[in-house]
């Protein structure tokens, strides 16, 4: 099952956003008054800004495994590290490894380029939590609706 990681596209837009709404929507996340058609406006607008790279310092990918779409991930590069930003991954690809072997690629890069690596994770998805945590992420502090994890950082001699 081989995972890539490639830059997003402009024709990309329309399956990033899928990717956002079927993983939250698995996950039972979805609010009641969840409106598809202004999310899908709204959040399609924002990630074409992403991928036009107007979002200084982040990147916006599309993860495939077996050389299909698979799901989407965000990175931000800023004040000296690197912030996972979001990673979602169609339910069909959860718990296989795809997520974990993506997490790792992730932190090589960082760790190359000497960088912590941190992110939020909603509070209200304690599955992601507790991925984050098996990957080696450890909580450091919260903010109203996210938890803040951080990669405990290697040491250098």
């Amino acid at each position: 099952m081989p995972v890539t990681i490639r830059p997003a596209t402009e024709s990309d837009v329309r399956f990033l956003t899928d990717v956002v709404i079927e993983a939250t929507l698995d996950q039972g996340r979805l609010p009641d008054d969840f409106d598809e058609a202004d999310f899908r406006s709204g959040f399609g607008a924002w990630t074409s800004e992403q991928v036009d790279g107007d979002g200084m310092g982040s990147s916006i990918s599309v993860v495939e495994v077996d050389g299909r779409d698979a799901g989407r991930l965000r990175v931000v590069r800023r004040d000296g590290l690197v912030e996972i930003a979001g990673l979602q991954l169609l339910p069909e690809h959860q718990s296989r490894g795809v997520g974990r072997t993506v997490v790792d690629t992730v932190v090589a890069q960082a760790r190359a380029d000497g960088l912590p690596v941190e992110l939020g994770v909603e509070k209200d998805n304690p599955r992601a939590r507790a991925f984050w945590e098996r990957c080696g992420f450890t909580y450091v502090g919260e903010d109203e609706t996210e938890h803040r994890l951080r990669l405990a950082s290697m040491h250098t001699s």
